[in-house]
Protein backbone atom coordinates (compact mmCIF):
# COMPACT_ATOMS: atom_id res chain seq x y z
CA UNK A 1 0.00 0.00 0.00
CA UNK A 2 1.30 3.47 -0.87
CA UNK A 3 0.72 6.37 1.52
CA UNK A 4 0.69 10.00 0.46
CA UNK A 5 3.72 12.13 1.26
CA UNK A 6 1.83 14.23 3.79
CA UNK A 7 1.39 11.14 5.99
CA UNK A 8 5.11 10.51 6.04
CA UNK A 9 7.44 11.59 8.84
CA UNK A 10 10.68 13.46 8.57
CA UNK A 11 13.62 11.47 9.89
CA UNK A 12 14.41 14.16 12.45
CA UNK A 13 10.83 13.93 13.76
CA UNK A 14 10.96 10.14 14.02
CA UNK A 15 14.32 10.08 15.80
CA UNK A 16 13.00 12.42 18.49
CA UNK A 17 10.43 9.76 19.40
CA UNK A 18 13.01 7.02 20.04
CA UNK A 19 15.37 7.00 23.05
CA UNK A 20 19.11 6.89 22.45
CA UNK A 21 19.68 3.55 24.17
CA UNK A 22 21.76 0.57 23.10
CA UNK A 23 18.74 -1.70 22.72
CA UNK A 24 16.97 0.79 20.42
CA UNK A 25 20.06 1.78 18.41
CA UNK A 26 19.49 -0.88 15.67
CA UNK A 27 15.93 0.42 15.19
CA UNK A 28 17.17 4.02 14.95
CA UNK A 29 19.72 2.93 12.34
CA UNK A 30 17.08 1.00 10.40
CA UNK A 31 14.79 4.02 10.51
CA UNK A 32 17.41 6.21 8.87
CA UNK A 33 18.44 3.54 6.36
CA UNK A 34 14.85 2.96 5.23
CA UNK A 35 14.11 6.65 4.68
CA UNK A 36 13.81 8.08 1.20
CA UNK A 37 14.81 11.35 -0.33
CA UNK A 38 12.95 13.49 -2.80
CA UNK A 39 15.84 12.74 -5.16
CA UNK A 40 14.88 15.10 -7.93
CA UNK A 41 14.21 17.87 -5.42
CA UNK A 42 17.69 18.25 -3.94
CA UNK A 43 18.67 20.65 -6.69
CA UNK A 44 15.77 22.85 -5.65
CA UNK A 45 16.56 22.31 -1.95
CA UNK A 46 20.33 21.88 -2.14
CA UNK A 47 21.09 22.11 1.60
CA UNK A 48 18.81 19.33 2.82
CA UNK A 49 20.43 16.60 4.91
CA UNK A 50 19.38 13.19 6.21
CA UNK A 51 17.06 14.69 8.83
CA UNK A 52 14.74 16.00 6.09
CA UNK A 53 14.33 12.63 4.39
CA UNK A 54 10.91 11.00 4.50
CA UNK A 55 9.91 7.92 6.47
CA UNK A 56 6.78 5.79 6.33
CA UNK A 57 6.22 4.01 9.65
CA UNK A 58 4.02 1.41 7.96
CA UNK A 59 6.83 0.49 5.59
CA UNK A 60 9.26 0.42 8.52
CA UNK A 61 7.10 -2.16 10.31
CA UNK A 62 7.44 -4.48 7.34
CA UNK A 63 11.24 -4.30 7.65
CA UNK A 64 11.34 -5.19 11.35
CA UNK A 65 11.34 -9.02 10.98
CA UNK A 66 14.32 -9.03 8.62
CA UNK A 67 16.17 -6.58 10.87
CA UNK A 68 15.51 -8.76 13.91
CA UNK A 69 16.77 -11.75 11.92
CA UNK A 70 20.05 -9.96 11.12
CA UNK A 71 20.48 -8.98 14.75
CA UNK A 72 19.77 -12.56 15.82
CA UNK A 73 22.37 -13.91 13.39
CA UNK A 74 24.94 -11.43 14.71
CA UNK A 75 24.23 -12.35 18.32
CA UNK A 76 24.34 -16.05 17.51
CA UNK A 77 27.80 -15.68 16.00
CA UNK A 78 28.93 -13.39 18.83
CA UNK A 79 27.71 -15.68 21.60
CA UNK A 80 29.10 -18.66 19.73
CA UNK A 81 32.56 -17.11 19.81
CA UNK A 82 32.14 -16.40 23.52
CA UNK A 83 31.16 -20.01 24.23
CA UNK A 84 34.14 -21.17 22.14
CA UNK A 85 36.35 -19.10 24.44
CA UNK A 86 34.77 -20.69 27.52
CA UNK A 87 35.14 -24.22 26.15
CA UNK A 88 38.77 -23.59 25.24
CA UNK A 89 39.46 -22.32 28.76
CA UNK A 90 37.74 -25.36 30.25
CA UNK A 91 40.05 -27.56 28.17
CA UNK A 92 43.10 -25.58 29.24
CA UNK A 93 43.76 -24.15 25.75
CA UNK A 94 44.08 -20.48 26.66
CA UNK A 95 45.63 -19.53 23.33
CA UNK A 96 42.49 -20.76 21.58
CA UNK A 97 40.40 -18.86 24.10
CA UNK A 98 42.22 -15.67 23.10
CA UNK A 99 41.60 -16.36 19.43
CA UNK A 100 37.87 -16.87 20.08
CA UNK A 101 37.63 -13.57 21.98
CA UNK A 102 39.40 -11.81 19.12
CA UNK A 103 36.85 -13.28 16.69
CA UNK A 104 34.05 -11.88 18.84
CA UNK A 105 35.70 -8.46 18.76
CA UNK A 106 36.08 -8.65 14.99
CA UNK A 107 32.34 -9.34 14.67
CA UNK A 108 31.55 -6.20 16.69
CA UNK A 109 34.15 -4.14 14.84
CA UNK A 110 32.73 -5.27 11.51
CA UNK A 111 29.31 -4.06 12.66
CA UNK A 112 30.80 -0.63 13.40
CA UNK A 113 30.67 -1.09 17.18
CA UNK A 114 34.23 -0.16 18.08
CA UNK A 115 33.59 0.45 21.77
CA UNK A 116 32.17 -3.05 22.20
CA UNK A 117 34.89 -4.55 20.01
CA UNK A 118 37.56 -3.02 22.20
CA UNK A 119 36.05 -4.64 25.28
CA UNK A 120 36.45 -8.07 23.68
CA UNK A 121 39.98 -7.27 22.55
CA UNK A 122 41.01 -6.09 26.02
CA UNK A 123 39.59 -9.26 27.55
CA UNK A 124 41.63 -11.29 25.08
CA UNK A 125 44.74 -9.27 25.87
CA UNK A 126 44.34 -9.80 29.63
CA UNK A 127 44.40 -13.56 29.11
CA UNK A 128 47.19 -13.44 26.51
CA UNK A 129 49.50 -11.54 28.85
CA UNK A 130 49.49 -14.52 31.23
CA UNK A 131 50.61 -17.05 28.60
CA UNK A 132 54.17 -18.22 27.98
CA UNK A 133 53.54 -18.12 24.23
CA UNK A 134 53.76 -14.48 23.18
CA UNK A 135 52.00 -14.99 19.84
CA UNK A 136 48.42 -14.42 21.15
CA UNK A 137 49.55 -11.27 22.96
CA UNK A 138 51.19 -9.92 19.80
CA UNK A 139 47.94 -10.34 17.87
CA UNK A 140 45.72 -9.02 20.65
CA UNK A 141 47.85 -5.89 20.98
CA UNK A 142 47.48 -5.26 17.25
CA UNK A 143 43.69 -5.54 17.47
CA UNK A 144 43.66 -3.12 20.39
CA UNK A 145 45.94 -0.71 18.55
CA UNK A 146 43.84 -0.77 15.41
CA UNK A 147 40.67 0.22 17.28
CA UNK A 148 42.47 2.88 19.32
CA UNK A 149 43.81 4.37 16.09
CA UNK A 150 40.39 4.30 14.42
CA UNK A 151 38.88 5.94 17.50
CA UNK A 152 41.45 8.74 17.46
CA UNK A 153 43.40 7.71 20.58
CA UNK A 154 46.74 7.85 18.83
CA UNK A 155 49.07 7.71 21.80
CA UNK A 156 47.35 4.61 23.18
CA UNK A 157 47.39 3.05 19.71
CA UNK A 158 51.12 3.74 19.38
CA UNK A 159 51.83 2.10 22.75
CA UNK A 160 49.94 -1.04 21.76
CA UNK A 161 51.74 -1.33 18.42
CA UNK A 162 55.13 -0.60 20.03
CA UNK A 163 54.61 -3.37 22.58
CA UNK A 164 53.48 -5.73 19.81
CA UNK A 165 56.57 -4.90 17.73
CA UNK A 166 58.96 -5.43 20.64
CA UNK A 167 57.45 -8.83 21.39
CA UNK A 168 57.35 -9.87 17.73
CA UNK A 169 60.98 -8.98 17.11
CA UNK A 170 62.04 -10.75 20.31
CA UNK A 171 60.12 -13.86 19.21
CA UNK A 172 61.44 -13.65 15.62
CA UNK A 173 57.83 -13.33 14.44
CA UNK A 174 58.35 -11.58 11.11
CA UNK A 175 54.67 -11.38 10.21
CA UNK A 176 53.76 -9.95 13.60
CA UNK A 177 56.56 -7.39 13.35
CA UNK A 178 55.42 -6.35 9.86
CA UNK A 179 51.84 -5.81 11.00
CA UNK A 180 53.01 -3.84 14.04
CA UNK A 181 55.15 -1.59 11.83
CA UNK A 182 52.18 -1.05 9.54
CA UNK A 183 50.10 -0.01 12.54
CA UNK A 184 52.78 2.40 13.74
CA UNK A 185 52.97 3.87 10.25
CA UNK A 186 49.21 4.43 10.24
CA UNK A 187 49.43 6.21 13.60
CA UNK A 188 52.23 8.42 12.25
CA UNK A 189 50.10 9.24 9.19
CA UNK A 190 47.19 10.20 11.42
CA UNK A 191 49.58 12.61 13.14
CA UNK A 192 50.75 13.98 9.77
CA UNK A 193 54.27 12.73 10.56
CA UNK A 194 54.97 11.70 6.99
CA UNK A 195 58.68 10.92 7.23
CA UNK A 196 58.08 8.82 10.34
CA UNK A 197 55.23 6.98 8.65
CA UNK A 198 57.35 6.15 5.62
CA UNK A 199 60.12 4.90 7.89
CA UNK A 200 57.76 2.56 9.73
CA UNK A 201 56.28 1.20 6.50
CA UNK A 202 59.78 0.58 5.13
CA UNK A 203 60.77 -1.21 8.32
CA UNK A 204 57.67 -3.36 8.06
CA UNK A 205 58.52 -4.18 4.46
CA UNK A 206 61.84 -5.62 5.63
CA UNK A 207 59.88 -8.08 7.79
CA UNK A 208 57.26 -8.96 5.15
CA UNK A 209 59.39 -10.89 2.66
CA UNK A 210 57.46 -14.11 3.30
CA UNK A 211 54.02 -12.57 2.69
CA UNK A 212 53.66 -10.99 -0.77
CA UNK A 213 50.24 -9.51 -0.04
CA UNK A 214 51.37 -7.86 3.19
CA UNK A 215 54.44 -6.58 1.35
CA UNK A 216 52.14 -5.09 -1.31
CA UNK A 217 50.10 -3.27 1.34
CA UNK A 218 53.23 -1.81 2.90
CA UNK A 219 54.56 -0.85 -0.52
CA UNK A 220 51.30 0.91 -1.33
CA UNK A 221 51.44 2.73 2.01
CA UNK A 222 54.97 3.93 1.23
CA UNK A 223 53.74 5.22 -2.14
CA UNK A 224 50.78 7.05 -0.60
CA UNK A 225 52.98 8.65 2.04
CA UNK A 226 55.57 9.68 -0.55
CA UNK A 227 52.77 11.33 -2.51
CA UNK A 228 51.79 13.47 0.47
CA UNK A 229 55.45 14.43 0.93
CA UNK A 230 55.58 15.52 -2.70
CA UNK A 231 57.92 12.80 -3.98
CA UNK A 232 55.89 11.95 -7.07
CA UNK A 233 58.57 9.74 -8.62
CA UNK A 234 58.77 7.43 -5.59
CA UNK A 235 55.00 7.47 -5.21
CA UNK A 236 54.44 6.44 -8.81
CA UNK A 237 57.03 3.66 -8.62
CA UNK A 238 55.68 2.16 -5.38
CA UNK A 239 52.03 2.44 -6.36
CA UNK A 240 52.66 0.75 -9.71
CA UNK A 241 54.50 -2.09 -7.95
CA UNK A 242 51.75 -2.49 -5.36
CA UNK A 243 49.01 -2.50 -7.99
CA UNK A 244 50.73 -5.29 -9.91
CA UNK A 245 51.04 -7.34 -6.71
CA UNK A 246 47.38 -6.82 -5.80
CA UNK A 247 46.29 -7.85 -9.29
CA UNK A 248 48.46 -10.95 -9.15
CA UNK A 249 47.06 -11.94 -5.75
CA UNK A 250 43.45 -11.16 -6.72
CA UNK A 251 43.12 -8.70 -3.83
CA UNK A 252 40.30 -6.46 -5.00
CA UNK A 253 40.32 -4.19 -1.97
CA UNK A 254 44.06 -3.61 -2.29
CA UNK A 255 43.71 -2.94 -6.01
CA UNK A 256 40.88 -0.46 -5.45
CA UNK A 257 42.88 1.43 -2.84
CA UNK A 258 45.89 1.48 -5.19
CA UNK A 259 43.69 2.98 -7.92
CA UNK A 260 42.52 5.65 -5.48
CA UNK A 261 46.13 6.51 -4.70
CA UNK A 262 46.93 6.64 -8.42
CA UNK A 263 44.02 9.06 -8.84
CA UNK A 264 45.51 11.34 -6.17
CA UNK A 265 48.86 11.22 -7.95
CA UNK A 266 47.28 12.09 -11.30
CA UNK A 267 45.35 14.96 -9.71
CA UNK A 268 48.51 16.31 -8.10
CA UNK A 269 50.12 16.35 -11.54
CA UNK A 270 47.17 18.28 -12.96
CA UNK A 271 45.72 15.30 -14.84
CA UNK A 272 42.18 15.54 -13.48
CA UNK A 273 40.58 13.48 -16.25
CA UNK A 274 43.11 10.67 -15.73
CA UNK A 275 42.40 10.79 -12.00
CA UNK A 276 38.66 10.48 -12.59
CA UNK A 277 39.26 7.61 -15.02
CA UNK A 278 41.23 5.76 -12.31
CA UNK A 279 38.35 6.24 -9.90
CA UNK A 280 35.87 4.99 -12.51
CA UNK A 281 38.06 1.89 -12.90
CA UNK A 282 38.00 1.44 -9.12
CA UNK A 283 34.18 1.60 -9.13
CA UNK A 284 34.11 -1.09 -11.83
CA UNK A 285 36.15 -3.38 -9.56
CA UNK A 286 33.85 -3.19 -6.54
CA UNK A 287 31.71 -6.26 -7.14
CA UNK A 288 29.85 -7.52 -4.06
CA UNK A 289 32.75 -7.60 -1.60
CA UNK A 290 31.85 -7.05 2.09
CA UNK A 291 33.59 -3.67 2.06
CA UNK A 292 32.14 -2.64 -1.30
CA UNK A 293 29.78 -0.01 0.15
CA UNK A 294 32.47 1.64 2.26
CA UNK A 295 34.92 1.59 -0.64
CA UNK A 296 32.36 3.08 -3.03
CA UNK A 297 31.67 5.94 -0.62
CA UNK A 298 35.40 6.62 -0.26
CA UNK A 299 35.76 6.66 -4.06
CA UNK A 300 32.84 9.07 -4.46
CA UNK A 301 34.28 11.27 -1.71
CA UNK A 302 37.59 11.49 -3.52
CA UNK A 303 35.88 12.02 -6.87
CA UNK A 304 33.80 14.84 -5.39
CA UNK A 305 36.89 16.48 -3.91
CA UNK A 306 38.77 16.31 -7.23
CA UNK A 307 35.80 17.79 -9.07
CA UNK A 308 35.53 20.58 -6.52
CA UNK A 309 39.23 21.36 -6.92
CA UNK A 310 38.68 21.51 -10.67
CA UNK A 311 35.80 23.98 -10.24
CA UNK A 312 33.21 21.48 -11.49
CA UNK A 313 30.81 22.08 -8.62
CA UNK A 314 27.55 20.54 -10.00
CA UNK A 315 29.35 17.31 -10.93
CA UNK A 316 31.01 17.23 -7.49
CA UNK A 317 27.66 17.65 -5.74
CA UNK A 318 26.17 14.83 -7.77
CA UNK A 319 29.00 12.46 -6.78
CA UNK A 320 28.72 13.42 -3.13
CA UNK A 321 24.95 12.95 -3.14
CA UNK A 322 25.42 9.45 -4.56
CA UNK A 323 27.77 8.73 -1.69
CA UNK A 324 25.25 10.19 0.75
CA UNK A 325 22.53 7.78 -0.39
CA UNK A 326 24.82 4.80 0.20
CA UNK A 327 26.15 6.02 3.55
CA UNK A 328 22.58 6.45 4.79
CA UNK A 329 21.46 3.07 3.50
CA UNK A 330 24.44 1.27 5.10
CA UNK A 331 24.43 3.23 8.38
CA UNK A 332 27.92 4.71 8.06
CA UNK A 333 27.57 7.96 10.02
CA UNK A 334 31.22 9.02 10.08
CA UNK A 335 31.55 8.68 6.31
CA UNK A 336 28.27 10.57 5.98
CA UNK A 337 29.77 13.35 8.10
CA UNK A 338 32.73 13.62 5.71
CA UNK A 339 30.35 13.77 2.74
CA UNK A 340 28.44 16.61 4.37
CA UNK A 341 31.67 18.54 4.97
CA UNK A 342 32.41 18.37 1.24
CA UNK A 343 28.83 19.31 0.35
CA UNK A 344 29.31 22.31 2.63
CA UNK A 345 32.47 23.19 0.71
CA UNK A 346 30.49 22.96 -2.53
CA UNK A 347 27.95 25.43 -1.15
CA UNK A 348 30.80 27.75 -0.16
CA UNK A 349 32.10 27.57 -3.74
CA UNK A 350 28.69 28.88 -4.79
CA UNK A 351 28.80 31.62 -2.13
CA UNK A 352 25.80 30.07 -0.37
CA UNK A 353 25.70 30.72 3.40
CA UNK A 354 22.96 28.11 3.81
CA UNK A 355 25.72 25.50 3.41
CA UNK A 356 26.24 25.81 7.18
CA UNK A 357 23.53 23.16 7.67
CA UNK A 358 25.85 20.49 6.26
CA UNK A 359 28.49 21.26 8.89
CA UNK A 360 25.90 21.26 11.68
CA UNK A 361 24.60 17.86 10.59
CA UNK A 362 28.16 16.51 10.27
CA UNK A 363 28.84 17.56 13.87
CA UNK A 364 25.63 15.86 14.97
CA UNK A 365 26.74 12.64 13.27
CA UNK A 366 30.11 12.75 15.06
CA UNK A 367 28.44 12.71 18.46
CA UNK A 368 26.32 9.58 18.11
CA UNK A 369 26.63 6.22 19.82
CA UNK A 370 30.22 5.89 18.55
CA UNK A 371 31.63 9.38 19.19
CA UNK A 372 34.38 10.61 16.87
CA UNK A 373 36.00 13.66 18.49
CA UNK A 374 38.86 13.83 16.03
CA UNK A 375 36.51 13.79 13.04
CA UNK A 376 34.41 16.42 14.80
CA UNK A 377 37.52 18.56 15.26
CA UNK A 378 38.19 18.28 11.53
CA UNK A 379 34.57 19.28 10.81
CA UNK A 380 34.98 22.39 12.99
CA UNK A 381 38.24 23.26 11.18
CA UNK A 382 36.51 23.00 7.80
CA UNK A 383 33.56 24.94 9.20
CA UNK A 384 36.02 27.74 10.02
CA UNK A 385 37.29 27.65 6.43
CA UNK A 386 33.67 27.84 5.23
CA UNK A 387 33.01 31.07 7.15
CA UNK A 388 36.37 32.52 6.14
CA UNK A 389 35.55 31.92 2.48
CA UNK A 390 32.31 33.85 2.96
CA UNK A 391 34.06 36.78 4.64
CA UNK A 392 32.82 36.15 8.18
CA UNK A 393 35.97 36.01 10.36
CA UNK A 394 34.21 36.10 13.74
CA UNK A 395 32.30 32.91 13.01
CA UNK A 396 35.47 31.37 11.59
CA UNK A 397 37.44 32.12 14.75
CA UNK A 398 34.73 30.58 16.93
CA UNK A 399 34.77 27.39 14.86
CA UNK A 400 38.57 27.17 14.92
CA UNK A 401 38.50 27.49 18.71
CA UNK A 402 35.99 24.63 18.95
CA UNK A 403 38.32 22.48 16.86
CA UNK A 404 41.26 23.22 19.19
CA UNK A 405 39.13 22.56 22.27
CA UNK A 406 38.21 19.09 20.99
CA UNK A 407 41.83 18.19 20.24
CA UNK A 408 43.29 19.37 23.55
CA UNK A 409 42.03 16.45 25.69
CA UNK A 410 43.30 13.85 23.22
CA UNK A 411 46.48 12.03 24.09
CA UNK A 412 48.89 13.36 21.49
CA UNK A 413 50.21 16.63 20.07
CA UNK A 414 48.02 16.70 16.97
CA UNK A 415 46.38 19.91 18.15
CA UNK A 416 49.67 21.67 17.36
CA UNK A 417 49.30 21.06 13.62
Amino acid sequence: MTYPVEKSLRVEQALRLLPESAIVEPLRAMLVASSRSERAAWIGKPCETVGKRLLDAFELRARVPSAVQRISEHLTALYGAAVDALEAEQQGDMAESVRALLRAGELEEGAGRRVQAQQWYLSALAIAEELRDRGPEIRALQHVGRVENASGHLERAARSFQRSLALAEAELDAEGAAYACHGLGEVARARSQWAGAESWFARGLNHAAGDPLLAARLTSAIGETALVRGDEALAGERLLSARAAFESAGDQEGLIRALQAEARLAARQGRTDDALAALAAALDRLGDAPLAARLEIEIRLLSGELLLDAGRVPAAEDELRRGEELAIARDLPHLLARLYVDLGKARAARGDEDGFVFFEKALDLCGGSEPAPRIAADVWRNYADFWNSLGQPEEARACAERSRALLEPLDDSLQQR
